[in-house]
């Protein structure tokens, strides 16, 4: 092909001079970033080069929408066997309308006639790349919401007499669609139909070896194969999904034909053990690798059947019999806070400067004197200490097991509603009133930035959840990003669907914190009764109470791998938990006022703790040996948070600022003045790129980690927002406030 350097069009090769400017052309190889094609596709960028066909990312220059440019390769556009073939995967393509497979577009010529034609655009990875990128082991739950999706959009091509026959993670595409991962089947260029009875190559050649079925490697005629074939690879996919490898292992073909035809595959819980916790997962798996396909699920609907009756029930956790309990003594018990008023507002004051008069829990926290930091040798872990018998209600749970905690699937007097369209626009920082006068200028200029930023930024929406009667004190999603929990001031916690805001069903507990673990159904609940409560949230049941700190717990956190959970306290002091025994590992004490925040991070080897004493402290998580202190907060610290890289570490609190830290160096690298109120959460994107804050000025605000520029503040509530946090895919950011909402603010495209 060749092209013109002023229309950035592509003619034929037989051409030398552009028909339209007259100039010469110069050959090219594929299609570079900014040509033309048939006038209405401007090509952004390669996506992926193959033998058969090469793929491209394009603007379609009238409807202003990213689209999919697939050529087949110059080479085989001439072989008239991989033409039919081509158009044959476009003619498949268009006969399937579903959500979960690819939706195919036009069908047209290049200038130079090679045939390409459009799909929609995924704006997410394939499965292979989105598993590599996952923390490990990957999470059972999400594996199961991937593999239906793909198991429904299967059914919508078997039901079209469509057979994939080369399903594997490279060719199931996850999109990212209203803040939830929708799985995508893609690439049909060796399917089979049922009106042909053989593909022009032999179909041993283009096998995946380590999905092909049985009798993809017996030879069998493409017209006598059927969906049971693609099931097999389904299965194949969903178990390296949960243990990390392939059903089987071989270096060559020879080798992949004789495991597939005569090996039995492990059951995934041989390789795996959390996977036999799961009821039923082990049979659903060995059925669809089943040798023959009769002993296969027969068809879709049989497999959305077998995965409705999968379900996890956790370990028992054992009770300890009391006098080996290794439970930290008790320290006496002292009088439980006060609901003090922190900080007043005075009459004539702009509103915009008023605080909260009240604490936004359930008793006020008053900031006691500060005393001088403690140094880094005082911050000892204590030792788990002599055996004390549990409280009488604590040990009653613990020896009678998971106890059901579900009410009817029913808020109180729960709705919600749809707000569409609210503009939420970048605004100016407020200016204290001492600096107004001399600030007036900048400010009068800076109105006028940010109006006709207003014209250029496109909206951000929000759905508004209502039902909670009281303050919303804390809000965490599911590691699939489905659902989502809020503990509320009223006493409850209210798990949602995400999709749709549906409330699923409530707890009746009083709750101040909240954390998911990364496995999936365990969430922990700090108590007004200062313990920790965890429950699995598929089941609505307890699963222990962990009692220990004599203060309200502030804040949890669970390690990556969901092993340990960190709670820190009032009380000062920092406890790390395992997780499936229930058992106390260590406190960590050091502190000098009370603990509100605590972290993980991404590797799971630094716990950072922060609070009321203004100081980050770093600690070892499995020695409690302290690491590091930072100083330099003016306020007590509300909130922390790893960037997903690990290697800064982002605090915010009274002082009504956001501090960005160095992980290895201690060293503060940025600090960003930020709402005109406290702020009392800070929540990053997946990607890191986005850092969200919620402060008592009832504003959310985005900021782009790397400039620290301020991207949106986003309005709605009419009360301190007190919790925010991302979904696990980063387009959907909820706030919780103490004007009794959450709000789901759709963020996927905030940066553009």
């Amino acid at each position: 092909m060749k092209s013109c350097s002023r229309c950035d069009a592509g003619y034929p090769d037989e051409l030398t001079t552009c028909p339209v400017h007259g100039g010469p052309l110069s050959e090219i190889r594929g299609f570079p970033p900014g040509m033309m094609v048939r006038n209405t596709y401007r090509i952004v960028r390669t996506l992926s080069r193959g033998r058969m066909s090469d793929v491209y990312l394009a603007e379609h220059i009238l409807l202003n929408e990213p689209q999919v440019l697939k050529f087949l390769s110059s080479e085989l556009s001439r072989d008239q066997s991989w033409t039919d073939r081509f158009l044959r995967e476009v003619r498949t393509l268009r006969q399937i309308h579903h959500k979960n497979v690819v939706q195919a577009g036009n069908l047209e010529p290049a200038e130079d006639g090679t045939l390409f034609f459009s799909m929609e655009y995924i704006n997410g990875p394939d499965l292979l790349e989105f598993y590599r990128n996952a923390p490990k082991p990957f999470n059972v739950g999400l594996a199961l919401a991937i593999v239906r999706g793909a198991a429904e959009g299967l059914g919508a091509a078997h039901a079209a007499g469509v057979v994939h026959r080369d399903i594997k993670p490279e060719n199931i595409l996850l999109a990212l669609e209203d803040g939830l991962l929708v799985p995508k089947i893609a690439d049909f260029g060796i399917v089979a139909a049922k009106d042909v009875t053989r593909l022009t190559h032999d179909g041993t050649t283009m096998l995946t070896p380590q999905f092909a079925a049985p009798e993809q490697w017996t030879g069998t005629p493409t017209g006598e194969l059927d969906g049971r074939t693609d099931l097999y690879a389904l299965g194949c996919v969903l178990f390296e999904l949960l243990t990390g490898r392939c059903p089987f292992q071989a270096d060559n073909y020879n080798g992949w034909a004789l495991q597939h035809l005569n090996s039995a595959p492990p059951a995934p819980s041989t390789l795996r053990s959390e996977v036999a916790h799961w009821r039923g997962l082990d049979e659903f798996v060995l059925r669809l690798l089943a040798k023959d396909p009769n002993d296969r699920p027969q068809d879709v609907s049989e497999v959305l059947s077998l995965l409705d009756r999968i379900h996890y029930e956790p370990s028992q956790i054992v009770p300890i019999p009391m006098e080996r309990d290794r439970i930290h003594p008790l320290p006496v018990p002292r009088e439980a806070p006060q609901s003090i008023p922190v900080e007043t507002w005075q009459p004539g004051e702009p509103a915009e400067f008023r605080e909260l008069e009240e604490s936004p829990f359930s008793a006020g926290r008053a900031h006691p004197p500060l005393v001088e930091p403690v140094p880094v040798a005082a911050e000892i872990a204590q030792p788990a200490p002599a055996a004390q018998t549990l409280p009488a209600h604590s040990r009653q749970r613990l020896l009678a097991g998971a106890l059901p905690i579900w009410k009817s699937v029913r808020p109180h007097s729960s709705h919600h509603r749809i707000f569409i369209g609210a503009e939420e626009t970048e605004s100016a920082q407020t200016i204290p009133r001492k600096y107004v006068g001399a600030m007036l200028a900048a400010a009068a200029l800076l109105a006028v930035t940010i109006a006709i930023t207003t014209m250029m930024v496109s909206p951000v929406h929000s759905r508004v959840l209502t039902g909670q009667r009281d303050a919303i004190l804390a809000v965490a999603f599911s590691p699939d990003g489905l659902q989502m929990a809020s503990a509320s001031r009223d006493g409850t916690v209210q798990f949602w669907n995400v999709s749709d805001g549906r409330p699923l069903g409530t707890l009746d507990t009083s709750t101040t914190s909240l954390a998911y673990s990364p496995l999936g159904n365990t969430v922990a609940g700090g108590l007004s009764d200062y313990n920790i409560d965890l429950w699995d949230a598929s089941r609505g049941v307890v699963l222990a109470t962990l009692p220990g700190h004599t203060g309200q717990v502030a804040a949890l956190a669970f390690s990556p791998d969901g092993a340990i959970l960190a709670s820190c306290s009032w009380d000062q002091t920092i406890r790390l938990w395992d997780v499936a025994s229930g058992d106390p590992l260590r406190t960590l004490a050091g502190s000098t006022g009370f603990v509100l925040a605590v972290a993980f991070s991404p590797d799971g080897r630094t716990l950072a703790s922060a609070g009321d004493d203004r100081l980050i402290r770093f600690w070892d998580p499995l020695t409690g040996a302290p690491l590091r202190t930072l100083q330099g907060h003016t306020g007590a610290i509300n909130s922390i948070a790893f960037a997903p890289n690990g290697q800064t570490l982002v605090s915010a609190g009274d002082d009504r600022s956001i501090r960005f830290w160095n992980v290895s160096t201690g060293q503060l690298k940025r600090m960003v003045p930020t709402h005109s109120g406290r702020i009392f959460s800070i929540s990053f994107s997946p990607d890191g790129r986005t850092l969200a804050s919620g402060g008592a000025d009832a504003t959310v605000k985005l900021w782009d980690v790397e400039s620290g520029q301020l991207l949106r503040t986003l309005k709605g509530h009419t009360g301190p927002v007190l919790s925010v946090a991302f979904s696990p895919f980063g387009s959907i950011l909820a706030s919780a406030s103490t004007d009794k909402s959450i709000r789901l603010w759709k963020v996927a495209n905030v940066r553009q």
